[in-house]
């Protein structure tokens, strides 16, 4: 979020870094807010208009797009309505990503979810795209400009195409590809948010830059001050995506498109929240809501408790602070961060995994995907290979 300090004279203050976790149950009520305004629903309008949405609810009537936003945005007032508030910090961010480099193999599953709703802020992108643009209109010349929307938080819901009794056909572009869904479909719907104005405030507040919304120049400052008026919320809705239940991720090295990726970081990072036991690799704190802020809460229509559940990696889990630094420095911030240095060898995934060996022999266990930590195997005492070269382990001479 940008800082209460901020000036337009230091370009250090022109990117967008985490909330605190006490703040989510404020930014979510903005955000459900939002949905319900006349100016929320016509930004979906055009959005559906000019055709940027992963999914389109057609409905038979004279203004389909109109329409369409009542349905989305009423559908997402909900879903933020009775989210359960998540924050993943640094590392879990940073170990969801890794682990994500190769696809889920197991079909998705709601098991996975950490809660039926959800809203989930990370410290880092999970994820970003490229916009480009120049200093001036088409045709006047100008300089390339590359502006960069950072993807920081999702929410979800279990999701079914019936709207009540209307008939309504869904046309969508998923990370199945893109199809009519069908009526009888389920699936877990991922809203993607970006944070408002981020990819302005990557660049310097005095570059001149087009904007095919005003049809003219002006500083890249100036835009985002447009941006700032009340009601306006930290995070905005920037795309969407339907994970169909029981079906599986693409292969590794299919391409899934941008909402694909993130999906596929997200949907691991529900895999590393849901391991427990002997596999678990992260722990949770509880910041609950005070009694001032669910009376707010119950009076502005949410329903979710408004505690946040702020997911940290176990320590035993963390990679050292050495390492973190090396990567983060490679970081700006608009960019989804670098995990070359945290792991000597990153998280891997182990597919059908017994979760119940005592039971096995006669068919009583359970199997599933584990994704597993940095580990070493072979006898105690002997080298040890990591991908740079053998390491050795030397033991104390006897004297």
């Amino acid at each position: 979020m940008l800082d209460s300090n901020f000036s337009t004279s230091d370009p250090a203050n022109w990117r967008w870094t985490a909330p605190e976790p006490c703040q989510l149950a404020e930014m979510r009520q903005q955000m459900e807010e939002w949905q319900r305004t006349n100016i929320g629903l016509m930004a979906m309008k055009n959005s559906l208009t000019d055709g940027n949405s992963s999914l389109f609810p057609y409905i038979d009537v004279p203004d389909p797009a109109a329409t369409g936003a009542l349905v989305l945005c009423g559908q997402e007032a909900q879903r933020l309505s009775e989210a359960r508030l998540y924050y993943a910090d640094e590392d879990t961010t940073a170990a969801s990503l890794a682990a994500a480099a190769t696809p889920p193999g197991e079909p998705v599953s709601a098991d996975r979810l950490p809660s039926p709703s959800g809203l989930m802020v990370f410290a880092d992108p999970i994820g970003s795209y490229a916009v480009n643009t120049r200093t001036a209109a088409p045709g006047q010349g100008g300089e390339p400009v590359q502006l960069h929307t950072p993807i920081v938080a999702v929410s979800w819901s279990l999701w079914s195409p019936r709207v009540g009794r209307v008939p309504v056909e869904w046309i969508a572009n998923t990370v199945h590809g893109r199809e009519f869904v069908h009526p009888a479909e389920q699936g877990i719907w991922l809203t993607f948010y970006t944070a408002c104005g981020a990819a302005l405030r990557g660049v310097d507040p005095g570059t001149m830059l087009h904007s095919p919304a005003l049809g003219d120049t002006a500083r890249a400052g100036e835009l985002v001050a447009a941006l700032d008026f009340p009601g306006r919320p930290e995070l905005t809705w920037d795309n969407e995506t339907v994970l169909f239940l029981g079906r599986r991720f693409p292969e590794a090295g299919s391409p899934l498109g941008t909402t694909g990726g993130w999906a596929q970081t997200v949907y691991t990072a529900w895999q590393l929240m849901s391991q427990t036991g002997e596999h678990a690799w992260t722990e949770t704190e509880v910041v609950p809501r005070g009694r001032a802020g669910r009376k707010r809460d119950r009076r502005a229509g949410i329903t979710g408790d408004g505690d946040v559940n702020v997911v940290r990696l176990r320590a035993s889990h963390r990679p050292s602070a050495e390492a973190t630094e090396r990567d983060r420095q490679d970081c700006d911030g608009r960019r989804p961060p670098r995990t070359e240095y945290r792991w000597e060898v990153p998280p891997y995934r182990s597919p059908n995994r017994c979760l119940n060996t005592r039971l096995h022999a006669v068919g009583g266990c359970t199997h599933a995907e584990r994704i597993i930590r940095q580990h070493f195997n072979g006898p105690k005492g002997k080298p040890v290979r990591r991908p740079r070269g053998p390491v050795y382990v030397w033991d104390k001479v006897p004297a």
